[in-house]
């Protein structure tokens, strides 16, 4: 065969904006940026009432009346808003030379030095004794800002690059089952010509013997609309063992004596969905490469059985193990195989090869407890 978040209510803010941030991509994107502006605003505004609470029930001595609190907040929205607009235009930013994290963090750290100058002004001007605040205080009010803004980079921003590299990772994933689907779609489309003229030359060949053009025909038949039918995701596995007993009649017919073949399937596991086109293509394989590196009569056993939590299907054949490389190879490869039994199925599934004793033995393992755990209709 061959191979093939800083306090509670901070925390509560979380919420609108990794939401915003990470909005279902199929919205329009009008509805997206309304979405993000009502959660936006929703933050800021969670933001005021969590400074009010805390500066009363902690702090009432430096508490600031609501309008500067509220002019903080606006402030910290407004620098907020500034950065999102300057995020979303990478031409400007890279005409400025400045990456997304120097925006963060240069954006960030101007916008809360510029808003605790501002609001200590408004501050002084605002107070009974019309003083300038202290430098503790202003150490305070830096620090505040600091925490606000800092808390809304890294929630959007984060969601911002989890979310990209998300559909980044989703977009490589759809590539890879778009090129297994062609892949499967190759297989079940791909007839062998030599396979139909050797079919062909069966039949001529038993032109003497009505039974035996019977069998062909019918099994050839049987077996072309197995390979010519849709194809769902999963199918139960009788479906394909059924097809491979028409496939393996016709061969039989051929080699005659030259070829013993056997499927054995437990009838618990017949109904277990699996992907399509799964053993057919290494049970060709046994025959083209048994019959070539083998002693006649080629034997090819296929057994399908539960072993524990695991489906096991074997495909084994007389003869060596022929490697990789091949110009003859048909490209049907084991980690071809695999990669599209975990695409379908989990990341548990295996394929694995041995050769001992003259066989070659091809198994496939597939967890029961994951995507075959359901029994469809036989």
């Amino acid at each position: 065969m061959s191979t093939a978040p800083e306090s509670t209510e901070l925390a509560a803010v979380a919420v609108p904006v990794a939401a915003a941030a990470a909005m279902p991509v199929g919205r329009s994107p009008a509805a997206r940026e309304a979405i993000f502006w009502a959660l936006h605003v929703s933050f800021w505004a969670v933001v005021f009432g969590a400074i009010q609470l805390i500066t009363t029930v902690y702090a009432p001595a430096v508490s600031d009346p609501p309008t500067l609190a509220a002019a903080r907040v606006v402030a910290c929205l407004a620098a907020t808003v500034g950065m999102r607009w300057l995020s979303k235009n990478p031409s400007l930013l890279e005409r400025l030379n400045v990456t997304r994290a120097g925006l963060v963090a240069g954006g960030l750290l101007s916008a809360a030095v510029v808003i605790t100058l501002a609001f200590a002004a408004a501050s002084a001007m605002a107070g009974p004794d019309g003083g300038r605040p202290s430098r503790g205080r202003l150490v305070a009010d830096l620090a505040v800002n600091v925490t606000l803004l800092a808390n809304w980079c890294a929630l959007y921003f984060g969601t911002q690059l989890i979310r990209e590299r998300t559909s980044a990772e989703f977009r490589a994933m759809e590539a890879e089952s778009l090129a297994l689907r062609n892949e499967l779609y190759r297989l079940q489309a791909q007839i062998s010509p030599h396979f139909l003229f050797n079919a062909l030359n069966t039949v001529l060949a038993s032109r003497d013997d009505p039974d035996a053009i019977e069998t062909v025909t019918q099994s050839l038949s049987k077996y072309l609309r197995f390979l010519l039918r849709p194809a769902a995701r999963l199918e139960p596995l009788s479906r394909e063992l059924d097809a491979l007993e028409e496939y393996l009649t016709i061969q039989v017919m051929r080699f005659g004596d030259g070829l013993v073949t056997r499927i054995e399937c437990e009838l618990d596991v017949r109904g277990v969905p699996v992907p399509p086109v799964l053993v057919q293509p290494l049970v060709e394989n046994a025959l083209k490469y048994g019959i070539e590196s083998g002693i006649r009569p080629l034997r090819i056993d296929v057994s399908a059985r539960r072993e524990g939590s695991w489906l096991a299907i074997d495909v084994a054949n007389t003869g060596r193990w022929v490697p990789t490389g091949r110009r003859d190879s048909t490209g049907t490869g084991l980690e071809s195989l695999e990669k599209r039994l975990r695409m379908l199925v989990g990341t548990e599934a295996r394929v694995s090869h041995a050769e001992e004793e003259g066989w070659v033995r091809v198994r496939v393992r597939i967890p029961l407890s994951g995507g075959c755990e359901v029994t469809l209709k036989v």
